[in-house]
């Protein structure tokens, strides 16, 4: 009996260790990247898990509004479902990451099979933008052990995570969405939003109108890394 409640518990300890909420020593030591240069009042708000034809729209739509730009970290069996949708965030500017293809969990996957996905994805939004390849690349859950850094890397990718989760997925009203993101912010921080939840286009304005009130600046994930 103790064996088998082993087994859920060592399953529940990997995924809370490889995380992306959680940086780890093995992020240090493999250069994963949960956040941009701590001496610029620069950040960069990031999309994942869409497109989504319901709120990608209504995410753009507040993104030009605003004036600010942002990162897209898509699914590529999403990307083949909505290639305008795709299209329409490069044409306003936006930047596009890989978020694979099957939104796996990617510490228990075979490098072949990560390989694959991120391959797959890249081939996707290539069609969908007229040959668009993205550099950045970010895994589902932001799960990832030293292997799947590893196949990120031989890929070709930056792997990116990080340091303010917007927690949007759980469905709170957008100001707490914001209230949190707010608070938590630090220069040369990665906000993690979702194109995918009703409540985000809201939750973005209110973080952009805070982001202004602190003096923060908004970009790509690219533009604040550099």
């Amino acid at each position: 009996m103790l064996g088998l409640l082993a087994v859920p518990a060592a399953v529940g300890l990997s995924y809370l260790f490889c995380y992306g909420g959680f940086e780890g020593p093995f992020d240090w030591a493999m250069g994963t990247t949960t956040h941009a240069s701590r001496d610029r009042r620069r950040v960069a708000l990031t999309f994942d898990d869409g497109p989504d034809p319901d709120h990608t729209p209504r995410v753009l739509d507040m993104l030009a509004a605003l004036g600010l730009k942002a990162t897209f970290f898509v699914v590529g069996s999403k990307v083949d479902a909505y290639p305008d949708l795709v299209a329409r965030i490069v044409r306003e500017g936006h930047e596009l990451g890989n978020h694979t293809y099957h939104h796996r969990y990617l510490p228990l996957t075979r490098s072949r099979t990560v390989a694959d996905e991120l391959a797959r994805t890249d081939a996707a939004i290539a069609r969908a933008t007229g040959g668009l390849v993205p550099r950045l690349a970010r895994p589902p859950y932001g799960g990832r052990s030293p292997r799947t850094v590893k196949a990120f890397a031989a890929a070709g990718k930056q792997l990116v995570l990080w340091d303010v989760n917007s927690f949007d997925w759980k469905g709170k009203p957008a100001d707490q969405v914001a209230d949190r993101v707010l608070s938590r912010v630090r220069p040369g921080s990665i906000i993690l939003l979702h194109d995918v939840c009703p409540e985000t286009p809201e939750a973005v304005r209110q973080i952009a109108e805070g982001l202004r009130v602190q003096a923060f600046e908004v970009d790509t994930v690219s533009n604040v890394l550099a």
